[in-house]
């Protein structure tokens, strides 16, 4: 008698379930490496780059790669007219990503197109006219949807447009429209001297936002600090939470606050500063006592718990939580951070070892593509194909067809072959020699099709100079 009011009782056991979530995050300011034994590529975390986990308790996950570099030159398009569509052989076209924002409310799928994103710096930037605290994503080939601009956070925080002052290091919106965010540096906002390790809000009552959800405007003035940098090592020390060599974090160092999101769990924390109540926060920090952990404003400071995976250790935070290959001498935090729907590991691919390669000449380079995120010991279908190289031009991207899924990028494609994949659904080519003598002005683009789903992987870019 008891089966049949269990399983009745199953519906209303997984609407109360909590919601389950991927979690995208960068490396850090430096390079990581994947927990899995990955092909070289795939197992590079780049501090150029966003990457992928979903949280499962007792079992080990891996990160996974969601915005390569590859992709990235894929979208962005020949930006400053010079024909040459890729513009650094293992360095991404904003270089060092800095803060990463999915909006309130978004419903998956998402894909890489849906993610803003902003820069560490300009130096070396190949997207002109980008600033550092322009929250941007791809939108479409060679175009960027702006989230935030430099200008509206300057007003927001009292300075003139121009200025280069505030650095965004750390952006969350609340489903209410507020706008939470960090900054680098000790800076000025409205009067106050703010650190790298305060959290600020700018009222929704204070912003306008666009049919888009995007802000068109922000009230002069409006920024505010609601926890100082005092606060959140309070916190830290509060949470437990321990480094990669079991140590406490001390009640005085200096943290950088380098990603903020939403804690799904829910709840609120009141502000030590205005004693206003706000949604409870995720956050990290980038400096080496963090090894990976994610912490949140409830309670005063605890372990976030994502899926059901506490984010941190009270024994040792070793950085495997997030899909990194663990390191006992201490990991610094991840550079960037947000939360959406739980989905299956991204199909991407990936190029080894570089994205740019030198041509006109009689010299030869090697080039292998790699997959990541496909059908466990499936098969995969490669392909690339020459495109244009025309000024100002793009890759191609069309929407895929039944039965296929994802988005075309590539418009002539050449068969390479079809290819094993493993365990984790990831497979790799043979290593090209090419002869680049006759490769002179070439954007060469790669696609990689899963032949158990007839899913597209994300199309990867290549350029001979």
């Amino acid at each position: 008698m008891r089966i049949p009011i269990l399983l009745g009782s199953l519906p209303l056991f997984a609407a109360l379930a909590p919601a389950q979530h991927t979690i995208l995050f960068i490396s850090g300011t430096a390079d990581r490496n994947t927990l899995a034994l990955d092909a070289p590529e795939v197992d590079l975390m780049r501090s150029d780059e966003i990457y992928e986990i979903t949280p499962a308790p007792g079992v080990p996950y891996p990160a996974r790669p969601f915005l390569p570099i590859s992709l990235q030159y894929h979208y962005v398009g020949d930006l400053d007219g010079d024909a040459i569509y890729v513009e650094a052989a293992t360095s991404g076209p904003g270089n060092t990503l800095d803060a990463v924002l999915i909006k309130a409310g978004t419903t998956g799928p998402v894909t890489p197109r849906d993610v803003f994103w902003s820069i560490a710096s300009t130096t070396s930037l190949q997207i002109p006219g980008l600033r550092v605290s322009d929250v941007v994503r791809y939108a479409g080939q060679g175009s960027l949807e702006y989230f935030l601009t430099q200008v509206q956070l300057n007003a927001a925080c009292g300075y003139a447009a121009a200025s280069n002052t505030v650095n965004l290091d750390a952006i969350a919106q609340s489903a209410a429209g507020d706008i939470f965010f960090s900054q680098a540096g000790v800076n000025t906002i409205n009067g106050i001297a703010t650190d790298d390790g305060d959290i600020l809000v700018i009222p929704a009552s204070a912003i306008t936002y666009d049919a888009n959800g995007n802000v068109s405007a922000i009230a002069p003035g409006t920024a505010t600090r609601i926890a100082s940098q005092a606060d959140l090592i309070a916190m830290v020390v509060n949470s437990g939470h321990r480094t990669s060599v079991g140590g406490v974090v001390s009640s005085s160092p200096n943290i950088e606050l380098s990603g903020l999101e939403i804690d799904p769990n829910g709840g609120t924390w009141v502000s030590p500063i205005d004693s206003n109540t706000y949604p409870n926060l995720l956050f990290c920090w980038s400096d080496f006592h963090n090894d990976g952990a994610i912490l949140s404003t409830a309670g005063g400071g605890t372990i976030a718990v994502i899926n059901g995976v506490p984010m941190g250790s009270t024994v040792a935070t070793l950085g495997d939580q997030l899909g990194y290959q663990p390191d006992s001498t201490g990991t610094f935090g991840p550079n960037g951070l947000a939360l959406i729907p739980q989905q299956e590991a991204t199909f991407t691919l990936l190029n080894y070892p570089r994205n740019q390669h030198p041509a006109g000449s009689t010299t030869q380079t090697q080039l292998q593509l790699q997959t990541s995120g496909g059908t466990p010991f499936g098969f995969t279908v490669l392909a690339w194909s020459p495109e244009s190289a025309v000024a100002n031009g793009t890759f191609p991207a069309l929407p895929a067809i039944p039965p296929f899924t994802g988005e075309f990028g590539i418009l002539t494609p050449i068969i390479l072959g079809l290819y094993a994949n493993d365990g984790l659904g990831n497979t790799v080519s043979e290593m090209f020699l090419l002869d680049t003598s006759g490769l002179h002005g070439l954007n060469l683009a790669a696609q990689a099709l899963d032949f158990t789903t007839f899913r597209l992987s994300t199309p990867s870019a290549t350029t001979f100079l």
